[in-house]
């Protein structure tokens, strides 16, 4: 009997793989519970998951006999020919699409329930991913709280429930993360390959996982220099066998890593045009170098402390998120000294997140990464050696939160790739501190230790509670589909409905008139015109989010009008009253945690009989409630007033930073002299010489001409004459330096034409043309040759004896020229009102 209760006892599993298999299952049921969310749309509101839905749809495999048309990018069935995400995932889901129908022997039209099944399986496995990492770093327990943190987290439950590609990415970066570590402590070349494999996954389901380059690099340093502990029975070589074995396995992955990316997402070699322009326009998006509507939200959003702040409120819970930042920090120099973490914080951080307050230029983002990788490689020696794989994870962390927390676009979702390692990080800290109380003795230690478990409790309690507060949200109809509802309740058919441009429709209502108000549009006397008399013949207003009136509110000197206009329909003053809201906040138990939407813009709060209220949380990062819990109000128009009375409330309300007196469109046409402040009679002349169009042809040969490298040489040498003309003057001017003003005479020689001729136009004296440029060039000539003829002797001794540092300045200028030629070829936009306009101090 004995001996039967000990094999049953040996047969149990394990507690702690109990424990596993129980965050497993609660991370599967919080994520699978309610995908079809949007029950009763057509489409998918998400209009990322909606384009990945449509591209994946076009995807097809070519017949056998005719595969050969796969590496013809132009005409292969299989390119997507769309590359703002990578390709892996559209592959996948086609693939699991094909399988399904075929399996079940039926088509299936929508594929957003295979889709989002396959996010929420693939967040699933970054919770079971978490723990065999925090398990190969640190302890069971530790890996055990991490994916237990990572189960709980809403930012992973939220977007398990769209198909946008986030959380296959964070998987396959905790996977390479995996690997790399083994590679650190076993140097084997498998692992090595199978980092590769999975960083290639990464790359191919997103580019932005670039930086675990630097992670796959301090791995293999690690590997190479003995600097992690050996793993049991691990006999290190010498090092220069080392560092050979570790530079062939480092080779072994890259070429692993090559042959997978084109096998996961082969037409961005084939195809490369258009997947770098793609590419580079997500670049510029997330850069708002490109001035797209929906990223207006992130103006005047403070780097860094925006994502933080985000992701530690809505994205993990406070306690918990606030943990999992302070860990970030306490990771970033946990095992080194004083000085070597002041050091390290100051060269490591500091330094490259300066850069990128000061530009987010390719350039700076590519210098801020570098330093920014290279400073975690760096504190590998200098950390003690238990803490020395945490820069496996710190390569990939550190930097990309440094680029992207600095990008002026600021969706929560670009956090998700890190966020498995901030859980990992805030375990580890709080076992860390658990080992701190763990050595105080008597009453005190007591103490100590029963306050930390209660509050370690604490969190993880907060955490769940909040975890199931928000998964509460996919209990109840869509706050759109519960909206259309009501409409098609109260309103008969063929009732005027107004909607926002740039925003999701109410579904399912075709059988009235939808009219949309062109709230981005810029603000004119025609845009208040327009939106009066939509207003005047509309019954109800539709606002289905914040995007629209929490952006232009906040942006008073581009939007007076729009801004106007939420204000007046607010505070019910264009006829319009409050008729109906809807929401679904996370809740629990009667508590529901409401975000603010009317605060941060600066509005007045409209009051809507059902909309229920809540414990505000402040502001909540627009991408995180527009998808599956919007708050949607409508407005009816109970007053019915006469546009013209609608625009004249509208327009009053804007005040000074709107034109206040009525003209015809004809006039309005003209007022751009007036706010120049030039009189009519200038104004006119000015026009006169021709407006953009017709100075400058577009299209033909023209612009061909324009556009010829031929005009390099001659601007060339026309900075080269301006300069020569300018010499005498500056040699001069400049007589203690060494070069005698050659290098400054360059800038010179321009100005003194320049202002010349911008005096003689300003003043009316002679209008701008080739005549004054001749004229200042003929004074700045007679000037020069004074100067000459007093300095003959000397000028002409200094070209003698100083030709080498003429030469060496003049090739120092050539390069600066030819350098800057460059980027302005890259980015020759010379008019972008938010990045500034004609960029004066380039000269």
């Amino acid at each position: 009997m004995t001996n039967l209760l000990a094999r049953v006892r040996a047969a149990r599993p394990p507690a702690a793989a109990n424990a596993v298999f129980a965050v497993m299952a609660l991370a599967l049921a919080l994520r699978l519970y309610g995908l079809d969310w949007d029950d009763g749309y057509a489409w998918t509101p998400h209009p990322d998951e909606r384009a990945i839905l449509g591209y994946a749809a076009q995807i097809s495999t070519p017949p056998l006999s005719n595969l050969g048309v796969l590496l013809d990018a132009e005409r292969s069935p299989l390119n997507p020919r769309w590359f703002p995400y990578g390709s892996f995932p559209l592959y996948l889901l086609r693939a699991v699409h094909w399988l399904a129908e075929f399996a079940l022997y039926a088509d299936i039209p929508d594929m957003r329930p295979l889709a989002r099944a396959i996010s929420a399986l693939a967040d699933a496995g970054t919770v079971g991913a978490v723990y065999l990492l925090g398990k190969a770093l640190w302890s069971r327990r530790a890996a055990l709280i991490a994916s237990l943190a990572v189960a709980l987290a809403v930012v992973h439950i939220q977007l398990s429930h769209f198909f946008a590609v986030d959380t296959l990415l964070a998987l396959f970066c905790v996977m390479t993360a995996i690997f790399l570590v083994r590679v650190a402590r076993r140097g084997r070349a498998a692992d090595s390959v199978l980092a590769g494999v999975f960083l290639a996954l990464a790359l191919a389901t997103k580019i932005s996982a670039a930086p675990l380059l630097a992670a796959y690099c301090a791995a293999h340093l690690m590997s190479a220099f003995g600097l992690s502990p050996a793993a049991p029975r691990f006999r290190r070589p010498l090092i220069a066998d080392s560092v050979i074995a570790a530079a062939l396995n480092a080779a072994a992955g890259g070429l692993a890593a090559l042959i997978a990316f084109f096998i996961f997402q082969p037409y961005a070699i084939l195809d490369f045009a258009r997947f770098y322009a793609d590419v580079s326009q997500q670049s510029e998006m997330a850069r708002r170098i490109v001035d797209f509507p929906y990223t207006r939200q992130y103006i005047d959003t403070t780097p860094y402390w925006y994502h933080i702040r985000q992701l530690a409120v809505w994205g993990f819970g406070l306690p918990l998120g606030a943990l999992a930042w302070a860990s970030l920090g306490y990771a970033a120099v946990r095992g080194m000294g004083i000085r070597a973490a002041l050091a390290y914080a100051a060269l490591g951080i500091a330094l490259p997140a300066a850069i990128l307050a000061l530009s987010v230029s390719s350039l700076a983002v590519i210098c801020a990464a570098g330093i920014a990788s290279a400073a975690v490689i760096a504190t590998i020696p200098a950390r003690k050696p238990g803490a020395r794989v945490d820069a496996i994870l710190l390569a990939w962390v550190i930097p990309y939160f440094i680029v992207m927390g600095a990008f002026d676009v600021k969706f929560m979702r670009y956090m998700l790739p890190i966020a498995p390692f901030l859980a990992l990080f805030a375990a580890k800290g709080a076992m860390d501190i658990w080992g701190l109380v763990s050595r105080l003795r008597g009453f005190a230690g007591g103490v100590a230790k029963t306050a930390a478990l209660g509050l370690g409790i604490a969190v993880m309690l907060a955490a769940a509670l909040y975890a199931i507060a928000y998964s509460r949200i996919y209990a109840a109809p869509h706050p759109a589909v519960r909206a259309s509802e009501y409409l098609r309740d109260v309103l008969p058919e063929r009732s005027t409905i107004l909607k926002e441009h740039w925003e999701e429709s109410l579904p399912n209502l075709g059988e009235y008139e939808i009219r949309e108000l062109p709230i981005y549009d810029p603000d004119t006397r025609a845009k208040a015109r327009a939106l009066a008399n939509d207003l005047a013949d509309a019954d109800m207003i539709t606002l289905y989010s914040n995007r629209l009136y929490g952006t232009v509110s906040r942006l008073p000197e581009r939007y007076p009008l729009s801004r106007a206009f939420y204000e007046t329909l607010f505070s019910r003053q264009l006829g319009y009253a409050p008729a109906a809201a809807f929401a679904a906040y996370p809740n629990l138990l009667g508590i529901a945690f409401a975000d603010e939407t009317f605060a941060r813009p600066d509005l007045p709060a409209p009051r809507f009989p059902n909309l229920p209220g809540g414990v505000s949380l402040g502001y909540a990062d627009e991408s995180f409630t527009v998808y599956d819990h919007p708050k949607v109000m409508i407005f009816a128009n109970v007053s019915r007033l006469s546009a013209d009375d609608i625009s004249e409330r509208i327009i009053s309300a804007a005040g000074d930073a709107f034109p206040p007196a009525a003209a015809p469109s004809a006039a309005e046409s003209q007022s751009e002299g007036a706010r120049l402040m030039m009189t009519e009679s200038r104004a006119a002349a000015q026009r006169a010489g021709g407006t953009w169009s017709e100075i400058f042809a577009s299209g033909g040969q023209d612009d061909d001409r324009r556009a010829s490298p031929l005009w390099i040489a001659v601007w060339l040498l026309a900075a080269q004459a301006a300069a020569l003309l300018a010499f005498p003057l500056a040699f001069a001017a400049f007589r203690p330096l060494a070069d005698r003003g050659w290098i400054l005479a360059k800038p010179l020689g321009l100005l003194a034409i320049g202002l010349a001729v911008w005096l003689m136009a300003s003043l009316e004296i002679i209008p701008f043309g080739r005549t004054p440029i001749i004229i200042s060039a003929a004074g700045l000539g007679v000037l020069s040759a004074v100067s000459f003829a007093f300095n003959r002797a000397t000028m002409l001794d200094f070209f003698r004896k100083r030709w080498k540092t003429i030469a060496a300045a003049e090739m120092v200028f050539l390069a600066a020229f030819f350098a800057f030629l460059l980027i302005r070829m890259a980015n020759p936009d010379l008019w972008h009102p938010w990045r500034g306009g004609e960029k004066p101090m380039d000269m």
